[in-house]
């Protein structure tokens, strides 16, 4: 048997709703012309998240309040809890890894007292002062694409021996999952990987993905389950030599 990690994005994928979609829109930012601009490059795929995410989070110094009452209305996707639960039973850590901002995932997952093992985003928050601190988890020297470099802890994991399912819905997920044995995808991460031909299960719910695990766990416990991905790495990652 060997040892398995869950790795879970947060935005669209663990919550119902894209949180930082919510505070853009709540927040009036898409509307900026700077914020249009990176958009636009965005799209192109000339630019990654990393350069939308330095011309949009900073708009949100001083608004602290207003972030608050906005995550207020959101919620988590349904089945999330069972799986959490799931994952503590069979002793499997799960990391929640976002390229959103970390104040409001944590916010949340307090909130609704959800416990994982780790949590990774990009270190934007409200200090105890109130003041904004801004920054990115992106240390990868090699790769400046992504604010968070979801690959590269993914990587990590499998380097250290683990087993990885990936569960997440959207492009920063590509890049995760890239490196994992099993995904579970939705919405664009699905797309993506329907457009390469690349094996993946399909959820809506948590409820989906424990249907899975439950009825195979231990082909997933040994490595032979299905859709087994080797050797999938994404062309545009790169890494310190």
């Amino acid at each position: 048997m060997q040892k398995i990690a869950v790795v879970t994005d947060f935005d669209g994928t663990l919550m119902d709703q894209d949180v930082g979609d919510v505070l853009m829109e709540g927040l009036d930012v898409l509307n900026k012309p700077k914020v249009i601009e990176a958009s636009r490059l965005f799209r192109e795929k000339k630019v990654g998240s990393l350069a939308w995410i330095e011309a949009a989070y900073p708009m949100f110094a001083g608004r602290q309040e207003q972030v608050d009452q906005l995550i207020e209305h959101v919620n988590l996707r349904e089945g999330a809890r069972h799986f959490i639960d799931f994952c503590q039973q069979k002793d499997v850590p799960v990391t929640v890894l976002s390229d959103g901002m970390l104040y409001y995932i944590e916010q949340i997952l307090g909130r609704e007292q959800v416990i994982v093992d780790r949590v990774i985003g990009n270190p934007i928050t409200y200090l105890e002062d109130g003041q904004f601190q801004f920054g990115v988890q992106n240390m990868n020297q090699a790769c400046k694409w992504c604010g968070c470099c979801k690959a590269s802890v993914v990587k990590q994991l499998k380097e250290e021996g683990w087993l990885v399912i990936y569960i997440g819905d959207g492009s920063s997920d590509y890049y995760g999952s890239g490196f994992a044995d099993w995904i579970f995808a939705r919405a664009s991460l699905a797309r993506y990987l329907n457009e390469e031909g690349t094996a993946y299960y399909p959820f809506e719910t948590f409820h989906d993905i424990l249907n899975i695990l439950r009825s195979a766990w231990d082909s997933f416990l040994s490595g032979t389950a299905i859709h087994r991905l080797e050797g999938r790495f994404p062309a545009a990652c790169k890494f310190p030599e």
